[in-house]
């Protein structure tokens, strides 16, 4: 069972569209935990033998020394391959995993500018957070519940508490869907399931046919939700996920009591209850060794890569089960005085981990480790337009006031800025051209929603992120038209990424067409061109190493098929029409041949896709060409 966790977790994290529903091995993980520990707990308590201090001296000799390892060898390559700002972030992530808070950590940092997936060496630690937040509470309200006088209620209230959990998972997946991954409160009933059947709470399976019948049915369900399951297009975790929870649930279920089923035989076949063996360590291995490798090659492992990678993974993992694992496990104190020491040196060997996080982020990462002009060029692809945090990601409640640029007096006309991340990046020219110009400018922006019409009314169930950003479209647009004092608009956004690039210019042609029948006139930007491998994050992660920075940038032919389409459609947009022009700045970061993310030695991306305010700036005589000529055919 637990190989039939990992190894689907594995195989996503090496490439998802192998196995779209990888992603699910925890949450089988997380049944089978429940399962496992509830039935320890369980037997403890009805044979008077129960001991927190007992329960987390084994939580922590279970945990804690493997994990130290992984996470020491983690931090000593990352001193080596990350900058000081990645490994300031490394820091602070392995404080926090080392606290069992990683999930709370990782979601905060998961967000429209966030660190790259391959930049987190420590990402996967989030589900062991969640396990352990669990762990903490769940000992003693079953110890608790567990009295006479209360155990009659324990499964209705068990019942109670997996619903909720449920609901707060189904409604964050809706509302908050990174909040709803990470938090654990939306985790604990899948845990809670797997409890539910260990406490005896389930109906025994007197028949071989209907246990076999189970088993078969949780395997399919398992496997649908394997091969069926996007991340990308399901709304998960919350009811969805009851589709492989149950499934581990229906396999332990059936092999209760001793029972064999043909598919406990399967699972049970030499190799597979290897990987099971080893599922642990598997599971902490795997991570750093695939981000690593992604850090460094800016790419996904190939088909052979993988291989070799996992024959890694498994030989570490061996060795880490061989010679850390098992000696902590089978070694236990038979003492109380022996238990408190053992648990002593397990938060000890944390606390050490806390420490080696806390001097990377009170350092700043280290920055010793570089030279000045790396630092130079460090600062500068992590430079952000001052609009972005209070305009773009929208932390301000007075937008007239934090979202107002340009000249500064308050009878100066202005126009409205209005895009999502493609049109903040533009945010330090336009303040330097607006005041060139004695004008002022408002910025309306939201990460992730391209500036357009609203989706129709009709079209279909809508998220809450989807109703906001078109009610923040409707807003901009009414802005725009009926404000008098608005001079014009300038529209910039990355139209593809919600939908096909027809519809998207159709709904961007309905909101043009309404702001220039108001006699606004619009100046549509479109995108500076992308970097697959990261833009300005490449030539910090390439500068750091001392390591050629070809690879940041990309062909011209590249580029071309990549923005070209989304130019041409801006053109046929603007066509025939006197107060519509198309600004595209693509070509200036290009020659004939190649486009970069850079000018001499001066990065001009933040990442892949966004201007650092240098790269903005870079652009301010061409726009002020093109704000100009607005102007000038549009009094």
């Amino acid at each position: 069972m637990r190989a039939l966790a990992v190894l689907p977790v594995v195989l996503f994290h090496f490439n998802e569209q192998w196995l779209p529903g990888g992603f699910v091995g925890v949450d089988i993980f997380f049944v089978i935990s429940g399962y496992l520990i509830t039935s320890i707990l369980a037997a403890d308590l009805r044979e008077g033998r129960f001991s927190l201090l007992r329960f987390y001296d084994r939580r922590l000799r279970r945990i804690v020394p493997a994990f130290a390892a992984v996470a020491l060898v983690t931090a000593l390559i990352s001193l080596f391959i990350l900058p000081p700002g990645l490994l300031e972030d490394f820091g602070a992530s392995l404080r926090s995993a080392s606290i069992f808070f990683a999930n709370r950590y990782f979601l905060s940092v998961t967000h429209y500018f966030g660190a790259a997936p391959d930049e987190l060496f420590l990402l996967h630690t989030w589900s062991l957070s969640v396990e352990e937040q669990f762990y903490l509470g769940w000992p003693l309200l079953l110890a608790v519940l567990f009295h006479p006088k209360l155990r009659r209620f324990l499964p209705y209230i068990l019942v109670v508490l997996m619903l909720v959990s449920l609901y707060v998972a189904t409604r964050n997946a809706v509302l908050r869907p990174v909040a709803g991954f990470y938090n654990s409160n939306g985790r604990f009933w899948e845990l809670l399931l797997g409890a539910f059947l260990a406490l005896g709470y389930l109906p025994r399976l007197r028949s071989a046919r209907v246990a076999e019948g189970v088993a078969g049915l949780g395997l399919v369900l398992i496997l649908v939700s394997l091969a069926l399951f996007d991340p990308k297009k399901i709304l998960f975790p919350g009811v969805s996920a009851l589709v492989p929870t149950l499934g581990a649930l229906f396999i332990l279920w059936a092999g209760e009591e001793g029972r064999t089923t043909l598919v406990g035989r399967l699972l049970s076949f030499g190799p597979v209850a290897g990987i099971g063996l080893i599922s642990y360590s598997l599971y902490l291995w795997h991570w750093p060794v695939i981000a690593i490798h992604r850090y460094l090659t800016f790419r996904a492992p190939g088909p052979l890569e993988c291989v070799l990678l996992f024959a890694v993974m498994v030989a570490v993992s061996a060795f880490s089960w061989r010679f850390i694992e098992a000696p902590f496990r089978r070694s236990g104190p038979s003492t109380t005085r022996g238990e408190w020491v053992s648990v002593g040196v397990g938060v000890g060997a944390l606390a050490v981990l806390v420490a080696i996080g806390t001097l990377f982020t009170a350092t700043g990462g280290l920055p010793g480790r570089a030279s000045a002009s790396f630092l130079k060029t460090e600062a500068i692809v992590n430079t952000f337009w001052k609009g972005r945090e209070a305009c773009l990601i929208g932390r301000t409640k007075d937008r007239e006031t934090a979202c107002r640029f340009g000249d500064p007096r308050p009878d100066a006309p202005y126009f409205i800025m209005w895009g999502d991340s493609q049109g903040d990046q533009h945010g330090p020219a336009l303040d330097a051209v607006a005041q060139k110009m004695g004008m002022g400018f408002l910025q309306f922006s939201r990460a992730g929603c391209a500036p357009q019409a609203p989706d129709p009314e009709g079209s279909g169930w809508q998220s809450n992120a989807v109703q906001q950003c078109n009610a923040s479209r409707a807003e901009a647009i009414r802005r725009i038209v009926e404000d008098p004092k608005v001079a014009f608009a300038v529209i910039s956004g990355r139209w593809t990424n919600e939908t096909s690039l027809d519809v998207a210019m159709a709904r961007l042609a309905t909101a043009v067409e309404a702001i220039t029948a108001a006699g606004k006139p619009v100046l549509l930007v479109a995108p500076p061109g992308t970097f697959p491998n990261g833009g300005g994050r490449c030539l910090v992660r390439r500068a750091f190493m001392g390591a050629d920075d070809s690879m940041c940038g990309t062909t011209r032919a590249a580029s071309d098929a990549e923005g070209r389409a989304t130019e041409q459609a801006l053109e046929a947009l603007a066509k025939g029409h006197k107060d519509v022009a198309v600004f595209m700045p693509r070509a200036l970061f290009c020659d004939e041949q190649s486009c970069h993310p850079r000018t001499g030695d001066v990065p001009l991306y933040y990442d892949g896709g966004h201007l650092n305010v240098e790269g903005s700036l870079f652009l301010s005589r061409a726009l002020e060409e093109a704000l100009g000529a607005l102007r000038k055919a549009t009094p």
